[in-house]
This record gives C-alpha cells, structure tokens and sequence, in this order.
C-alpha cells in the first residue's frame, strides 16, 4: 500500500476526497442542486432529455419568471457538464500544462462569485460560507506558457462543495424573487440596477461552461463520460477509414468579396441585453473592401500544413509562437489523436467527452499561435498575404447593419433547439462542432459568421473609447488590456447567454487553448512602395519593438540599446524638473510612428505628433485608438506595435505636417521635442530656425529638446542663436534591424535648450 506521504499534493487530495457517488452516473437525488435536468421541469431541456441554452433576455420586457428560468438552465448546465467527471482523480488532478486549476475549483468558482457580487451590489448582506468564498474566488491568468502553477493546497471535498452549491442556490433564488425587474420598474434593467449583478453572475456562470469544457476536453479519456443530459456530438461529419483526409472529405474553401464600409464597434448602453463592461464605448472605422474566407479552416485544410511539416518550420512562426512549441514540443493539435507512428498523419478527434475518427470537415481548434503560423504558411503556398481577422472586419463579414438592433441577435431570439434547427451552432445546438459548410450563409456567401468556433483576431483585447470599469466587477477586463491577450469573435456551439451575442468581445492569452479555430482573411492589397513600407517597418520597430522581437531573444548584448523614446522622455522630464518648467502640451516634431510622443503621455500632459507621411501619421492614429499595428521585421515574422499606456488626464493626437512648419491653428506649447534617429530631414537648421524666431509656438521659457545624428550643441548654438540657452548636452544610443543579422546603431546627439 502507497504512503500518503510519497504522493504528489493532487493525490493527496484525491485520497482524503475519495467518494464512490462520483464512479458512476450521477444520482439525481444527491447530485443536483438546483432543478434536475428533466423534461418539463427544467427550463431548457427537451423530450429527448438533453439540455440546452435558453434566449438570452431581453431586459426590456423580462419579467423576474423569465430571469428564475435562466438562472435555473444556467446552473444546471454546470452540475450536466461536472457530472461528466468520473471519480475522485478527475476532481483533483490538475491540468498536464498545470496552468490551471484543478477541477474542483471551478466547480466552486461560479457560486462563489455568485455571493461575492451580490454582496458588492447590495443584494446579500453577509458571506455564506466565508471560507469557501475565499479559496473558490480568484482564477488563475498565467503570465506565459511555462507560468506553471503547483495546485498544492488542500481543497475542500466535492461533497462540501455541494452542499455549499444548494445553499447558494437557494439563496439565489430568494433574491430573484424579491427583486424588480423591467415590468416592476416600469423601465428596462440597466447596468445601474442591482439586479445586474444577478445577470452578472449568470453569465460568468457560463463563461466558465465554456472554460472548463476545454479543461474537460484535455483530461484522460479515462477520468470522463458524457452524461446522459448533455448534447451528443453533431452526426454531421465527413470520415475515412485511413484517418487521412481523402478527396470529398474536406470542404472547399475559397474566398469572397466583403464590400467596405463603415463598422462601428461598441455596444449601445441602452441595447436591452446584459454585456460585459468591455462591450461598451465606441469605435468608428472605415473598411476597404476586402476577402475573407468562405468557411472557418477544417481539420482537412489544417492536415496538409501538419503534414508539410509546419509545427517543424520556426520561419513559419513568431518567436513566442516557436518558444511555445518548442517548449510543448507540439507537433499537431491538442485535439488531434495520432492513429499511427509520428509522421503517418493519421488522426483521430476527441471532443469535449468522446473520441471519434476524424471528422475533416469540421473546423480545426488551436490556439493563436498556430493559427498565425498556418496563416505564414497558406501566404507561402498560395503567394497572398493571409492573416487573421481585425475586430472591424470581422463586424463586416458578420452581415450585420451598421446599428443592430435585438432582431439581429439571433441569441435573442431562438434556444439551442431552435438554433439547431436552423443550422446555426451556437447555445449547444450539438455538443460539438459541426461542419464548416453547413450553416447558413451571409449575403456574401461566408459561413460561421457567429458560432461553431470562437475564431482568433489579430487584435489584442482593448478598451472601447469611453470605456468605464463597471463597480460590480472592476477586474473583470482591466487586468486584460495590457497587450498579452488576443480577441476571440463570433461565439462557439457551446456559446450561451452573452458569449452567443453579436456584441460579445472576449480574450485568452495566445498559447491558451478555447474552443476557437481560423478564420483567414487576404490582407488589402498595399498602394504604398516597398521603399515606403520598409521604412515604416523600421521607424516602429525602433520605436515599440522589444528586445525579443529584434534580436530574438530578450538576453542579447545589445538588448540596452532597445527603447529609445522612454530614455528620452525621461531626459525631457527631468530636465523640466531640474528646471522648474511645468509642462502642458509639447509637440514631438520628428515623431514618425509617434513612440517619443506616446512614451512623453505617459505624464498626463497634451501631446501633439507632426510628420509629413502620411501612412507614419496613420499608423500613429491607430495606435491612438486603441489598436495594435502590425511591422515586418527581417527574420522575425510580422509582431504587433502597442500603445503604451497613456496618463489619466493626457492625451495624445497626430497632425500630418512639415516638421518646419508646424500649422499656427496647433497654438501654443511649453515643450518641444525634435528626435530623428533615421536623420531624414537633412539638417537641424531647415526646421529649427523658425523656432528661435517664432513667438508663438514655443512659449517663453519652454523647453527644447532635440536628439539628431550630427547634431552637436555647438552647431545647433549657430542656428538657435541668442533665443535659447543651453541646459545639458548628452548622447544617446538609438538601434534598428538593416536585414536578418545585421543592426544599425545611431549615436544621437542630444541637447535640451530653454527659450529665453
């Protein structure tokens, strides 16, 4: 007999834990908390026993029934999916990648959070069980693929957290019934009402059937079983006997045409639907027309890169991406299972309980990183540029009006029985994903607009303008916003509720995998020359690049000369310290991708960038906004520039304009900055002289700084003259890439001047 003592942590708990009620199918009586998933008697559960998503409410007219009936199918769905976990070990096992945590703790989580926000809402006065909302309240968001966390504590029994679930639920339902809802309040319930925070843990609830579905699905094929209640597998599924794909078994899939137009990103605060406060601001753009595929990338079209060999190819992958697979040594999809030696390519699938022989036609699931490198990969085979979708695109290949209103949201209309009937794979129509070609199409002929597959985006998760954390959840989407999240879009088969919705917006670290596959769209074709377009690779590189995306590794010894624009911002600031010149609005005259006016915003003062090219003032613009932009760098595929953080209270604008002539309407500033590295304009004395003679645009007093090759404080004297004094003269190293191996290091002279 095995000691306890010479067990991992898990095991332990296994052992202490160990319970025969959870070998088996679950018995009704002790098992379900809330209302058993019968037919007639919970909402959402059809004659044939499977349940299913209920609509998700219209806050306008729902009544506090029609809120019991969606609270009940919502916590049902949870106790359906857990009762799928067979003994003790499936309990208490941590995931293989140990980036998550055991199971218990999401079947915990959702109910605690249920008393924790009611409580911060005013709804419950007092913990249950103050213990219990502790341990089950915090998740887990790894910083990296190698995060790994150590699940060594000692959890509460699945018994315990039962018993804790029925008094939740009780509770929960005592406070629905007590609270006004839109016929009480004559109104629609908005996100001022305490009756939000209930629609707030609802659906948290079912983001965390989505989450913990993907745990499931990567758990031993031993330690699962689907139950009786939950959907079966879509039927629909193109086979071989070779487990290869053949001629027949994989779905075409060309692209089409999606017309340009205006895409306004955001959810209307007065929309009558619950949304997560990422959802909300606003975001206009103006789309080219451009191509997107007609069906989400199968498991047949994703065989052909696994079999050229791409999981082998680093060019193919971003070096994150390449880390990542190194580290996990991944070859193929998780969700794939080899039927033969490595390098026989043949595979099966296991879904969320099940293994079956490989359905080709079903869309593939990865995570970003493979998805980006089966873009690189098809941009080869093919001679396109294919990438994933942007957010704005993504609103257009939807087919959705440029205001939607509740009839395009098909969530709102239609439950899971209802969507499957129409082809439409969300809500748990199949507890599956289904064929690529088999939904209905937009006008335009794509299929899978909204659900089968979350599909990647090129974006990472950022706020809306106007963006406001809401009091009953402050952390539900700040912590994400810092550039190490990708947008996920459009919804999965498992998708209820929000997760469902045309406004849904939701983020997972790029090596995470979720239930999100590829969509491609071709890249508009460029106007601009080559020349032109290097250029502006460089200047964002040298500007936002890190030292991983230069030299590949965050080590290298020139790793120092990387990050230029916050060296110089912080000369500027110090010298108006030292100086006792309290600076307002400064203007970058030189500011190319705009990196020194982002890293001068990062005070909470107006800036204000000048550059005469026009696609340098664009992609400064953009980064504005919120969004990322993406640069080629030799050797290093295609990484994204991000915006730093801007200062409460600053703010940050691009003006496209001659360096020397900076248009009167700007008014006056207390600083300005002029940093070339690239020494494009030739000489300081074209656009410095109007400075010195100026009496308007740098105030008496305000200070200069100005950082060129060649450029030393002597002859800059000559051409300032008596207008500026001198304050401090430096140097500073300025670095870019010149091609795959080699690197060009500018020494910039840097003086910062007083106007007298």
């Amino acid at each position: 007999m095995t000691s306890t003592s010479t067990l991992e942590p898990w095991e332990r708990n296994a052992v202490k834990h160990s319970d025969e009620r959870l070998n088996g199918a679950r018995d009704p009586q002790w098992w379900y908390t809330g209302v058993r998933p019968e037919p007639g008697r919970c909402p959402g559960v059809a004659e044939s026993g499977e349940i299913r998503a209920l609509p998700l409410p219209d806050l306008s007219v729902c009544s506090r029934e029609e809120v019991l009936d969606y609270f009940d199918n919502a916590w049902t769905l949870h106790e359906v999916l857990f009762a799928g976990l067979k003994g003790a070990e499936a309990f208490y096992r941590p995931p293989d990648h140990n980036l998550r945590h055991p199971m218990i703790f999401y079947y915990g989580h959702t109910t605690a959070l249920y008393v924790n926000k009611l409580r911060v809402s005013g709804l419950l006065d007092a913990p249950i069980d103050a213990y219990l909302e502790h341990v089950l309240e915090m998740g887990v968001d790894e910083n990296s693929w190698d995060d790994m966390s150590k699940n060594d504590m000692v959890w509460p029994s699945v018994s315990e957290v039962k018993d804790y679930r029925a008094e939740v639920y009780r509770t929960v339902v005592g406070i629905i019934e007590r609270t006004p809802f839109a016929p009480d309040l004559g109104r629609p319930v908005t996100m001022d009402d305490q009756a939000w925070a209930l629609l707030l843990a609802i659906e948290h609830d079912r983001i965390h059937l989505e989450t913990s579905s993907v745990l499931i699905r990567e758990m031993r094929p031993s330690l699962v079983e689907r139950p009786a209640e939950w959907p079966a597998p879509s039927p629909l599924r193109r086979t071989t006997e070779t487990g290869k794909p053949e001629p027949g078994s994989v779905p075409a899939n060309d692209t089409v045409t999606v017309p340009g137009r205006t895409a306004r990103l955001g959810k209307p605060q007065s929309f009558p639907s619950y949304g997560w406060d990422s959802a909300y601001g606003s975001r206009r753009q103006e789309l080219p027309d451009f191509e997107a595929a007609r069906c989400l990338v199968s498991n047949g079209e994703f065989h052909g890169f696994v079999a050229d060999g791409g999981y082998r190819r680093p060019e193919l992958w971003s070096a994150e991406g390449e880390a990542w697979r190194r580290f996990r040594n991944t070859k193929w999809p998780r969700f794939w299972v080899p039927t033969g030696p490595t390098g026989l390519h043949a595979f099966r699938l296991r879904t969320l309980f099940d293994e079956i022989d490989m359905p080709w036609d079903w869309p593939v699931v990865v995570n970003y990183h493979e998805a980006k490198a089966f873009a690189a990969w098809r941009s080869e085979k093919d001679g396109r540029e294919y990438r994933l979708p942007t957010e704005a695109e993504y609103f257009l290949l939807r087919d959705l009006p440029e205001r939607p209103g509740v009839a395009d949201d098909v969530v709102m209309r239609l439950d899971g029985a209802q969507l499957r009937e129409t082809g439409i794979n969300l809500g748990l129509a199949w507890g599956s994903e289904g064929p690529v070609d088999h939904s209905p199409t937009t006008s335009q002929g794509l299929h899978d607009a909204g659900g089968n597959l979350w599909a990647w985006s090129e974006d990472t998760f950022n706020p809306l303008d106007g963006f406001t954390p809401h009091p009953y959840y402050e952390d539900f989407s700040v912590p994400s916003y810092g550039g190490q999240h990708q947008l996920i879009l459009g919804g999965a088969y498992i998708s209820t509720g929000e997760l469902g919705s045309i406004w849904a917006r939701h983020f997972y670290r790029p090596h995470f995998l979720q239930q999100a596959g590829i969509r491609l769209v071709v890249a508009p074709e460029s106007t601009e020359d080559g020349a032109a377009r290097t250029e502006l690779d460089r200047a964002l590189l040298s500007q936002y690049g890190t030292a991983e995306q230069v030299f590949g590794r965050a080590g290298h010894p020139l790793a120092t000369t990387v990050g230029h624009p916050d060296r110089l911002a912080r000369r500027f600031f110090e010298a108006a310290d030292e100086a006792g010149v309290e600076l307002r609005r400064v203007a970058d005259l030189a500011t190319a991708a705009g990196g020194l006016a982002f890293s001068l915003a990062g005070r909470p003062i107006e800036v204000v960038g000048l550059d005469d090219r026009p696609a340098f003032v664009a992609a400064a613009d953009r980064l504005a906004e919120g969004w990322d932009v993406g640069y080629r760098v030799p050797g290093r595929g295609e990484p994204h520039a991000r915006r730093p953080s801007i200062a409460p209270g600053g703010g940050v604008s691009f003006t496209l304009a001659e360096a020397g002539r900076p248009p009167a309407a700007l008014g006056t500033f207390d600083g300005v900055v002029v940093a070339d590295a690239f020494d494009r304009l030739g000489g300081a004395a074209g656009y410095l002289r109007p400075l010195a003679g100026s009496e308007n645009f740098l105030r008496t007093g305000g200070l200069l700084l100005v950082a060129l090759p060649r450029a030393s404080a002597a002859e800059l004297a000559n051409v300032l003259g008596e207008a500026f004094e001198l304050l401090s003269e430096d140097t500073e190293a300025s670095l870019t890439k010149a091609d795959g191996h080699r690197y060009e290091i500018t020494d910039l002279e840097v003086s910062v001047w007083r106007k007298r």
